[in-house]
């Protein structure tokens, strides 16, 4: 026999038997057979459940984390935005986060079942001066996306002397036919606590800041950039507000001349913009497009900056450096050849270097500090990721990062914030709100109630083993009821109310909410309490390790957010 045949063999036989292995599970799974919930528990514990929830649901309930498990609601609002584009802001006012969409609407959203309307006009942008500007004979040539240019951030302040909102946006000027980036405020009196008590107009607004000078219409890609903007907002009382200024795509590349470096141009800059004195400075230079600006709980400014390909930055801002856009980055342009005029080739070294960098780039897209979460996460930053749809969980220490933990969402994440009820709450490119809480593995809480709740140490390991033998079949997080009900959030729950497709008539014939006394009766004697139910005898003889037993499934409950 010839090597090619033998190989050829060897392939038919190896083949075959993955393949009988392939149509055994196939069958075992189609209809159930005794393999097939050892060979589903092997298939969760090795691929996870991914597939799972992309069978079941096109908005997940959970995300994982390694410290904590985040729990979602989520709402699709694209309905109700009025044309075309990406961008926003958000910010809270109260118990309400306010979200700025990028055609300037302002909703209060108070949880995924409750988005409001509110009355307040922002101010004007010149939309649609630009869009008659584009179609004069001088400008008609020119490539124009208008879906790019938006309202790009919206944030409550407050302070001693300063109350109120602000906003910021791309500003068309028709007399001029040039743009710049524009922040404008509102003062909020002390006596309105909610953002439902305001009514605005256009006019009420007052622009306290405009970049200058004025650009004029790129001739090369997009004659306006929106989408370089930058324009995120930050607050540090008691009375600057942060304006990341992007170079609108005015890189040397891009448009004719590089500005970034450029004192003149208000554009690649951190601003730093006066509320007593309405004067401004630049705070920073060499930035290219900021998408990302917050100050965390020690007074410390940093800024996340999508660059080209890598290049995507975390940056510690300090007052008078220069961060070295486009004279120094760690990104090449999308043709993959270095970035023209750079100093050294795939290097940092002259000017301030970021904190963290993203090779390749993630098209990092906004950031926020977090503190009231959950201590596993209070302090660290957080960022969006418009590429990689995730989340990224970043720690840092000594100033440098110590970890950056990276959370798939499945979304192109436009905008990350912390709300003041401690939420997470995220807005996406799909026009989605998503709000986000926390829980550390129930593991973890098991645990630790234990300990804390049953000093005997007997009692306390009785509950220990029980539970464990539960969790043969039942789940103790919640919403995970493939294999049986979970048991996280039975207790108070209407009896064969999950959504586990397999129970019994027994159990659905039943009426009714579980209760203490029913619990206890159906664990003792579960054929007793409902004749014909699967559900086999645990065997618990033991009154006091069934007390127990039941006294952790009602605290696990209350702590389930399902």
């Amino acid at each position: 026999m010839s090597r090619w045949n033998k190989y050829i063999l060897a392939f038919f036989f190896l083949g075959g038997g993955f393949s009988i292995i392939l149509f055994g599970g196939y069958l075992a799974g189609i209809h159930e057979l005794p393999p097939y919930w050892f060979l589903r528990r092997v298939e969760l514990h090795v691929f996870g459940r991914t597939f799972e929830k992309i069978k079941t649901t096109e908005n997940p309930e959970y995300y994982d984390s390694i410290f904590l498990r985040l729990y979602s609601n989520q709402i699709d609002i694209s309905d109700r935005i009025n044309r075309e584009g990406r961008g926003g802001g958000l910010t809270s006012f109260g118990d309400a986060v306010v979200l700025l969409a990028h055609d300037g609407q302002i909703f209060a959203a108070y949880s995924a079942d409750d988005i409001r309307n509110t009355d307040i006009t922002v101010p004007e942008n010149g939309f649609s001066a630009y869009q008659k500007a584009a179609e004069l004979d001088e400008f008609k040539d020119l490539k124009h996306n208008f879906g790019l240019y938006r309202y790009n951030d919206i944030l409550f302040y407050e302070s001693e002397r300063h109350r109120g909102l602000a906003v910021s946006y791309t500003e068309f000027d028709s007399t001029e036919n040039c743009y710049r980036n524009a922040v404008a405020t509102l003062p909020v009196d002390g006596g309105i606590r909610s953002i439902e008590q305001l009514s605005v107009q256009s006019d009420d607004w007052e622009i306290i800041y405009r970049t200058q000078p004025c650009l004029e219409l790129k001739s090369i890609n997009n004659a306006l950039e929106g989408g370089l903007a930058g324009g995120r907002i930050a607050f540090q009382t008691p009375s600057t507000i942060f304006l990341g200024s992007g170079d609108y795509h005015w890189d040397g590349m891009y448009a004719p001349k590089a500005i970034a470096q450029d004192p003149i141009y208000e554009y690649g800059k951190i601003i730093g913009i006066d509320l007593d004195s309405r004067s401004s400075r630049i705070v920073a230079t060499g930035i290219r497009n900021p998408q990302g600006v917050t100050v965390d709980n020690t007074g410390t400014l940093w800024t996340v900056e999508h660059g080209l390909r890598g290049g995507d930055e975390l940056n510690h801002i300090e007052e008078g450096n220069n961060y070295g856009w486009p004279v120094e980055t760690l990104g090449t342009q999308y043709s993959k050849l270095p970035v023209p005029n750079i100093l050294v080739y795939g290097r940092h070294d002259t000017f301030k270097e970021p904190i963290f960098a993203w090779l390749p780039s993630v098209a990092i897209s906004s950031l926020t500090s977090i503190q009231g979460f959950h201590e596993s996460w209070d302090g660290d930053l957080l960022m969006g990721s418009l590429k990689t749809m995730s989340l990224f969980h970043t720690r840092i220490k000594d100033n440098r990062v110590l970890f950056s933990e990276e959370i798939k969402i499945g979304e192109r994440l436009r905008y990350v914030h912390q709300h003041t009820d401690g939420r997470l709450v995220i807005w996406t490119d799909s026009k989605k709100l998503i709000f986000l809480t926390g829980q550390p593995y129930t593991d973890n809480f098991v645990k630790d109630y234990l300990v804390e709740s049953i000093g005997n140490e007997k009692v306390r390991n009785n509950i220990k083993t029980t539970i464990d033998g539960c969790r043969q079949c039942h789940s103790i997080e919640p919403s995970d009821h493939i294999n049986a009900p979970s048991l996280a959030s039975i207790f108070g729950s209407e009896i064969g109310s999950t959504n586990y497709q397999y129970y019994s008539e027994a159990l659905q014939d039943k009426t009714g909410n579980w209760t203490h006394d029913n619990l206890k009766e159906f664990i003792k004697d579960p054929q007793g309490f409902a004749p014909g139910t699967t559900m086999p005898n645990p065997g618990i003889s033991d009154n006091t390790t069934l007390e127990e037993l039941i006294n952790l499934l009602e605290v696990l409950s209350k702590r389930s957010p399902n």
